[in-house]
């Protein structure tokens, strides 16, 4: 029998949770939902039980830091920052937190794809691969700017290093040849399912059509 894959759901409108829980819920019957209307509800929670994954919005504790870094404090589960804002606005937050995906909320296809992240990130065969994962920037595939851009720019601020001391992206990979790769899945919920690894100033990257990038340990 398939093991259960319990799911802590963080979000201050209840409409958001009602959706997760139906959705998730129904898409795979491995899947339990339990919800939370604010970080302290949260973290009682995870101080009470063992989850296997974190979603939450961009929800803050009374003392002004976020959920999802004090969740990563309290809980080694991979965490999935699902949130409307922009990654701009929530980029300081998931680095510090460690989270393993971003997902803009912005309509339900978005909840399918937080839950294809659930899935992979506790996958027997894929879980020790995700705890080693770590969220360092995200490119939006909308923008004029071109994803090599954003993946130094991403790996600058991970490394806390000046750029001009970094070998050529191109010198590793092409990252006009890296976007075309993702073509029609590229920013899109589908997109986080495709996935491209190579090394870059001594780091394991990975970079998904839906944007993410990140360091693999």
């Amino acid at each position: 029998m398939p093991a259960p894959i319990s799911v802590l759901h963080v979000d201050d409108e209840p409409d958001v949770l009602d959706l997760s829980t139906k959705l998730f819920e129904r898409q795979d019957s491995r899947v339990s939902v339990v919800t939370a209307g604010s970080g302290p509800a949260g973290m009682d929670v995870l101080s009470s039980r063992d989850v296997d994954c974190v979603v939450s919005d961009s929800v803050r504790m009374p003392d002004g830091h976020s959920f999802v870094e004090a969740a990563s404090r309290e809980t080694d589960a991979p965490i999935v920052l699902f949130t409307a804002k922009e990654w701009r606005e929530v980029a300081s937050d998931a680095v510090a937190a460690d989270v393993a995906e971003y997902v803009r909320k912005a309509d339900v296809s978005d909840y399918k794809s937080v839950l294809k992240h659930v899935l992979r990130l506790t996958d027997d065969t894929t879980k020790e691969t995700a705890a080693n994962r770590r969220l360092i920037g995200r490119h939006d595939f909308s923008s004029p700017t071109e994803l090599g851009v954003s993946i130094v720019h991403a790996v600058e601020t991970a490394v806390d290093e000046d750029v001009d001391e970094f070998d050529p992206l191109y010198d590793t990979i092409d990252p006009d040849a890296l976007e075309s790769l993702f073509g029609p899945v590229r920013g899109s919920a589908d997109g986080g399912q495709l996935e491209v690894h190579f090394s870059y100033h001594g780091l394991d990257l990975a970079v998904s059509g839906d944007g993410n990038i990140a360091i693999r340990s």
